[in-house]
């Protein structure tokens, strides 16, 4: 359930992105050119941005390295057409909750990205005691805010920018219910969100 879960997201993010865009008049060829830039580097952020997380130990995927490369592909993209790049930024920022949401379902089937001790509502019994049901948590909230993003987009209100802000927020606080504040502070996953945040913050001052 696990391995589906993680292909639901990335096929149900890069086939509403690519949606948009065709709504938008975007050539299909552009389109496709586009996807297979965002899934390389999706997929090559992601896998680096574990490694930074387990510092080499293990190989896998994070979730931050992953958004951080679809950004990347955006502003690649954005310079190599850049009569496309409002159409680029605001339908890969809508999918981003969406693939996230989506992985941490899988998450809570597969019993990794485990949540704090917690003994209340919902809690997830394992080896290692009872925990807070935080992949589930995160799976409702991400979701709502790619439902909320996609009401936005339709209506035309919607700023990528103050999107992603408010996304790195959610996760920010949102890890703090992760066992990994048991013994850390901060984690490096909220550090990797807060330096995307602080990029787009900037990025937004200068643009208004």
């Amino acid at each position: 359930m696990y391995r589906i879960m993680m292909l639901s997201a990335i096929f149900f993010g890069f086939s509403t992105a690519s949606g948009l865009q065709k709504k938008k008049n975007v050539p299909l060829r552009i389109i496709g050119l586009s996807v297979v830039l965002e899934m390389i580097l999706c997929m090559y952020m992601s896998f680096i941005g574990y490694l930074v997380i387990t510092k080499g130990r293990t190989i896998g995927l994070n979730s931050t390295g992953a958004a951080l490369g679809i950004i990347l592909g955006v502003l690649i993209f954005s310079k190599i057409t850049p009569q496309y790049k409002k159409v680029f930024f605001e339908s890969y920022v809508i999918v981003l909750p969406l693939m996230y949401g989506l992985g941490k379902i899988g998450c809570a089937f597969a019993g990794c990205c485990a949540g704090i001790p917690y003994n209340g509502f919902m809690r997830v019994h394992t080896a290692n005691g009872d925990l807070f049901p935080i992949q589930k948590l995160e799976a409702v909230v991400f979701l709502l805010l790619f439902a909320g993003s996609l009401l936005l987009y339709f209506k035309d209100r919607f700023n990528p920018s103050h999107a992603v802000i408010i996304y790195c927020i959610a996760k920010i606080a949102l890890d703090f219910l992760r066992i990994g504040h048991v013994d850390h502070l901060i984690t490096t996953n909220q550090i990797m969100c807060a330096a995307i945040m602080a990029f787009f913050i900037l990025y937004t001052s200068k643009s208004s």
